[in-house]
């Protein structure tokens, strides 16, 4: 009897790490994962990007006044980005916070874009785009999941 129960929960639990695996490996990436991997910072960004055939180039560093580091630029096709790396999720969350809805005020600085502007989110990175192109959309959203700000 003893020998039978003991069977009895080695299959229960073969067979729960089984679904366990198999569901897993068929859930839907979260925001910032993509299926070529997960992005942490500038250069899982840009690797991530280029797994997923985006053509990018490095740029030059970028100051924005509203926020409290400097930047990346990178070229998504064509497209210039901006990559903002914090020194924590937390302190990007609280940069994300100052960002308005519509991305068109960060803090107390209304800002007047010369296109619209998407920002991203994911870890310690603020991502931003301005601009309309969907092909660039489409490759930071499935890197970095869908945009939290912007038009």
């Amino acid at each position: 009897m003893r020998l039978s129960a003991i069977c009895l929960l080695l299959v229960a639990a073969a067979g729960a790490v089984a679904c366990s695996a198999k569901l897993s490996a068929s859930d839907p990436p979260q925001q910032g994962e993509s299926r070529a991997g997960l992005v942490t910072d500038y250069a899982s960004l840009v690797a991530n990007l280029h797994a997923a055939g985006a053509s990018v180039k490095p740029g030059k560093e970028v100051d924005q006044p509203f926020f409290s580091v400097t930047g990346k630029m990178i070229e998504v096709h064509g497209e210039d980005v901006q990559v903002f790396q914090y020194p924590s999720a937390a302190a990007a969350d609280a940069q994300a916070a100052q960002i308005s809805p519509s991305g068109t005020t960060v803090g107390t600085t209304k800002i007047h874009w010369v296109g619209p502007p998407h920002f991203f989110k994911t870890g310690s990175l603020l991502v931003l785009y301005v601009g309309d192109t969907d092909k660039v959309l489409k490759a930071l959203d499935a890197a970095l999941g869908p945009q939290f700000a912007g038009m």
